[in-house]
């Protein structure tokens, strides 16, 4: 039912401007103008994706702590509820041991061209993705910013919180996971083909785009070959003031992804396996954001940060977690699995404001791994279930009525 409302509203919306979809000849066109706060009218939730390429016996290797994965440096602990183990894996050292871990990061920016449209002039338009490296990079994933944990980067601040217990409350410069300072790589420019995407103009002249996920996936598979990546990294590919679903025949199917992270086997030398994680996001300018959604969702680093944190806590997506419900959805959204993004993005309050260099950045808060536990009451900072904004989820998971 989610689909199918948002393809007829985007085939109306597209007829009503006396345009077609499924073209295949290069006819160029201009930007589709659309009213502000069009998306929000849609019954649907924005949402991530996450998928684990990797084969079982790699699965197993990486929960045993094998030594010859080769990949970003991680941990293995577990919790019991209802009678059940539920291992996982998270990247840095044990907290417990009350080590720093600094963890290579590389950045790309993709910008946008498209085939299918032009400006009033004629020319190509191209949304671009470098003009923001800047911000991204000063924002808090990388800078350091005050906590409740300490002053430190964001996703520091969140692992802190919620192993504040597991390092008997240390507030001391000790246990951190921290990115470091990223390697921006060769910026990329990706052409958008007729059919593969659909380009929209905003009343104030702001222009975003709907794009194909499979389309814009089969274009990181080739950059992941050839940008010089690394797997002891985490490498981050960031869009600009583009969201993303799925096209059936070139029309649009489903929106709306804000980005995902994967982990799949890079090659085998020997014995040795090499495991390569990533993560993509998109960023909207703020004023894009609010005219999409009418919120700041997606705003600058809350795709990013949400997608990182995912990636730091379920680095292989296979942490498996009890059956939950997820908040702000209907009874019967359930998942089963360690996305800490996922247990608040359909909350009213999912972004909170940090202000860093004049600058207002609107990351999205995480559920914290007591909220996963079911333990009551949680032995994260402050009893918390969740963070930077500890006021989304007061308590535990709610079990999925349809087991």
């Amino acid at each position: 039912m989610r689909k199918a409302a948002i393809y007829f509203f985007l085939v109306a919306l597209c007829l009503s401007a006396g345009v077609s979809f499924g073209q295949t000849k290069s006819i160029t066109r201009q930007p589709i103008q659309v009213d502000s706060n069009f998306l929000s009218t849609l019954k649907t939730a924005p949402h991530f994706m996450s998928q684990n390429r990797l084969a079982p016996a790699i699965n197993a290797a990486i929960k045993n702590q094998d030594p010859r994965i080769v990949s970003l440096p991680t941990f293995t602990r577990s919790f019991t509820f209802g009678g059940q183990t539920f291992p996982f894996t998270m990247v840095g050292q044990d907290p417990s041991l009350k080590r720093t871990t600094i963890v290579p990061t590389t950045y790309i920016p993709m910008s946008l061209v498209f085939d299918e449209f032009v400006d009033a002039n004629g020319n190509s338009i191209t949304i671009d993705a470098e003009s923001i490296t800047n911000e991204i990079k000063n924002s808090p994933i990388f800078a350091k910013s005050p906590f409740s944990t300490g002053f430190t980067q964001l996703i520091d601040a969140e692992m802190r919180a919620q192993f504040f217990g597991a390092t008997n409350n240390d507030r001391g410069d000790n246990f951190h996971l921290l990115l470091g300072n990223p390697k921006t790589l060769t910026p990329v420019t990706i052409e958008v083909p007729v059919g593969s995407g659909l380009l929209f103009q905003l009343p104030d002249g702001s222009l975003f785009a709907f794009i194909d996920i499979a389309y814009i996936n089969a274009q990181l598979n080739t950059l992941v070959q050839t940008e010089g990546i690394t797997v002891d990294s985490i490498p981050i590919f960031l869009t600009r003031n583009a969201v993303y679903g799925q096209f059936f025949q070139g029309n649009p199917a489903s929106c709306c992804v804000g980005g995902f992270h994967t982990a799949f086997e890079t090659k085998r030398v020997g014995n040795k396996s090499f495991v390569q994680t990533i993560a993509f996001a998109t960023s909207l300018d703020q004023d894009v954001a609010q005219g999409l959604f009418g919120a700041p969702l997606f705003a600058d680093i809350f795709a990013l940060s949400h997608e990182v944190a995912e990636l730091a806590n379920n680095p292989f997506i296979n942490n498996a977690t009890p059956n939950y419900q997820l908040p702000g959805l209907p009874d019967g959204a359930c998942q089963a699995n360690l996305e800490v993004g996922d247990g608040v993005i359909n909350l009213t309050n999912a972004s909170t404001t940090l202000t860093l260099n004049g600058f207002d950045y609107h990351p999205q808060t995480v559920a914290l791994l007591q909220w996963f536990e079911g333990i009551t009451p949680s032995d994260a900072i402050n009893g918390a279930y969740s963070y930077p904004d500890t006021t989304a989820l007061t308590a535990p998971f709610s079990p999925c009525p349809f087991q």
